[in-house]
């Protein structure tokens, strides 16, 4: 980042009024309120080391988080809130050392009246936000398939075509880079050659569910360290020389890893973190509660003025908070440009102007004095990252669950969604909302399969596509062409249903799982739909494969549809290996080009299991699991690789008998 830029950052603005010196406790923080919560608080899935905290430290955190540190509270409690953020309508911004201490001892007398307690033993920091250079990418952000023109080699299936995403496995077309356990391999394609090995020696790490990404000759390999003290890291190397890569810097952010993307030359890094001063109030000091960021070994707390307190809006927000930072790859000198804290999440969804980062919650409901039941919201926090800036703009919340990040979209200055509303199993209904930039519902369709729950969801262009499942797949069509008017406009009802939607060459597949008009499900099935009609989509072709299961996780798939191929990974419940299959998708037909294994087999060496021209059953004895299961397929040209966590395979694209085998 340039020097100038850094300077611009440092710029504090004007000094907030001073903080309220008594902040009194609002009902609905009350002890029992409290204790009623943490009964309902789960440990969040992301953060596997992660202790489960005791009843006072959840208190803690649900106290110093709700008395201001940008967690949200109802608009009752509001008012007993420093006037300048009970007030404030979008974050607040330009405070001092000595506002974010004060405010966290304010906090920590509310908490601990009454308690004969002078420690706070786990607790969280608080919603923080530093406003740095961000990537302008002018090519747009409608979702959309990956270019037809991709028939040179593989990448990275990602939501958005011109946003990567991190992946374990990265191709730039004659190099293939694995992330294997705890290094990574760069590998010479076309002469199935080990290149080199990266070992990364963070002590105890764990990388396997972390990424990488390839920017011209840069490697930047995402890894967390856990269980002791959470970390977040971002390895950056030069890999000019394939043979010899080098390390360029290193830097580190609090909190397990949470997401990233790619956005032109800048990573978008996200951590969950968990804030524990474990120190009496004395002991309280700017240092101990403000989130760290670091570069080569070396930490600091963020500044001050670099904090942004949310407005407060719901007393149910209160949960672990994610530090977001960011670097430009581009940068001959790369540092840290960006950091924040921003409250919980759950997923995360980005385009190239906006970043959205959603949450989850349940809301209990009494009725006649008792909790009878719950409704579940989807919270949602916008940052802009347009034009070198990143700047919180709205929060918002809608009815419902999302299922994942395909579940949002934008689309001519709104936001669409789709929910799964499970208020009560009997009442359980999916929700299409529109909202506009400020997150405010301009128009809403409820009431869409009740009882059943979305399963997929997909958006191109004018229309949106949803799956729900009970007994049957009905395959929704939403006609958005007014944003303040959506309409359903086609419905398909077939056994079964498809648990990932990918636009393909005009038409749309659902990967998903094969049933019968009862609602049992025996074997995998990939769905060839029409959509050029809207009112009337239509299955015109089935694959089925029998004791199999797909994997829908969309990075598993691989799209070549400049060749008319579709590949995707598959369980198959024989063997219980993880297969890759490869699909020609042609004409309206769905033709099967071959299934592939990466494991040995006393019959061949080449890993094939069966084919389109045959059938060939394969007996596996003594397989690894890292050379057997097939994390990745991808191609070059026309040569495909089956990619595991230790073994390549290489087979003729439009297939054929293996050619070569690596393991490294």
């Amino acid at each position: 980042m340039k020097r100038k830029n850094k300077e611009t950052l440092n710029f504090v603005r004007d000094t907030l009024a001073p903080l309220n010196e008594k902040i009194e406790t609002p009902d609905t923080l009350s002890e029992n309120s409290i204790v009623a919560l943490v009964a309902d608080k789960k440990q969040n899935k992301k953060c596997r080391g992660k202790r489960i905290l005791r009843t006072l430290s959840t208190v803690a955190a649900a106290l110093i988080i709700a008395v201001g540190l940008g967690v949200y509270i109802d608009s009752a409690t509001r008012t007993e809130m420093p006037e300048i953020y009970a007030q404030a309508e979008y974050p607040v911004s330009g405070n001092r050392e000595e506002d974010i201490v004060e405010y966290f001892k304010a906090a920590y007398d509310k908490l601990y009246r009454g308690y004969g307690v002078d420690y706070v033993e786990e607790s969280i920091a608080g919603s923080f936000f530093l406003k740095g250079d961000t990537a302008k990418n002018e090519s747009g952000s409608e979702n959309t398939q990956a270019s037809a023109d991709n028939a040179v080699f593989g990448t990275t299936n990602t939501q958005i075509a011109s946003i990567d995403e991190d992946d374990i496995i990265k191709n730039d077309g004659k190099y293939l880079y694995i992330l294997t356990r705890n290094s990574v391999k760069i590998v010479d394609a076309a002469n199935m050659k080990l290149m080199s090995t990266i070992p990364l020696d963070l002590g105890n790490i764990n990388v396997y569910d972390n990424g990488i990404y390839i920017y011209k000759n840069r490697l930047a390999v995402i890894a967390s360290k856990e269980y002791e003290e959470e970390k977040t890291y971002i390895r950056l190397y030069d890999i000019s020389d394939r043979a010899d890569p080098e390390l360029i810097e290193e830097f580190n952010q609090q909190g397990c890893f949470f997401s990233s993307r790619l956005v032109g030359s800048r990573i978008i890094l996200l951590s969950q973190y968990y804030f524990n001063p474990d120190c009496k109030k004395s002991e309280i000091t700017y240092d101990t509660v403000a989130p760290h960021v670091g570069q080569n070994g070396v930490s600091k707390a963020i500044g001050a003025h670099m904090i942004t307190v949310i407005p407060p809006e719901d007393e149910n927000y209160f949960s672990s908070n994610i530090v977001m930072t960011t670097v430009d790859l581009e940068d001959a000198d790369p540092e840290f440009i960006s950091s924040a804290v921003i409250g919980s999440g759950s997923d995360i969804y980005c385009t190239n102007e906006n970043l959205y980062i959603i949450s989850h919650r349940n809301r209990y409901e009494e009725i006649d004095g008792s909790v009878e039941k719950f409704r579940s919201v989807t919270q949602i926090n916008r940052f802009s990252i347009k034009d070198g800036v990143i700047e919180h703009k709205a929060s918002g919340e809608v009815s419902g669950r999302t299922l994942n990040q395909f579940s949002l979209d934008e689309r001519k200055g709104y936001l669409r969604i789709a929910t799964t509303d499970n208020f009560s199993s009997a009442e359980q209904q999916n929700i299409i909302t529109v909202l506009d930039m400020n997150l405010k519902e301009v128009a809403k369709i409820g009431g869409i399969a009740p009882g059943e729950t979305i399963q997929s969801v997909r958006y191109i262009g004018d229309y949106g596509y949803v799956v729900t499942f009970l007994q049957t797949d009905p395959l929704f069509v939403i006609d958005f062409k007014d944003m303040k008017n959506p309409k359903i406009v086609g419905e398909l009802k077939i056994p079964g249903f498809s648990s990932y939607l990918h636009p393909f060459n005009g038409y749309l597949v659902g990967i998903g799982t094969d049933g019968d008009d009862n609602g049992s499900v025996n074997a995998l099935k990939i769905s060839l739909f029409d959509i050029s009609d809207p009112t009337k989509p239509q299955e015109i072709d089935r694959f089925i494969l029998k004791n199999a299961w797909a994997n829908s996780f969309h990075k598993s798939v691989m799209d070549c549809s400049g060749k008319n191929i579709l590949g995707f990974i598959y369980t198959d419940y024989s063997t219980d290996c993880q297969n890759f299959c490869t699909l020609q998708i042609k004409d309206g037909k769905i033709k099967l080009i071959g299934s592939y294994s990466n494991a040995d087999s006393s019959d061949s060496e080449s890993g094939m299991s069966y084919s389109a021209s045959g059938s060939q059953r394969l007996i596996y004895y003594n397989a690894d699991a890292d050379k057997a299961n097939i994390q990745r397929g991808t191609y070059i040209g026309d040569t495909l690789y089956t990619v595991s966590l230790s073994r390549i395979c290489s087979y003729p694209l439009f297939g054929g008998e293996c050619t070569a085998k690596l393991d490294y």
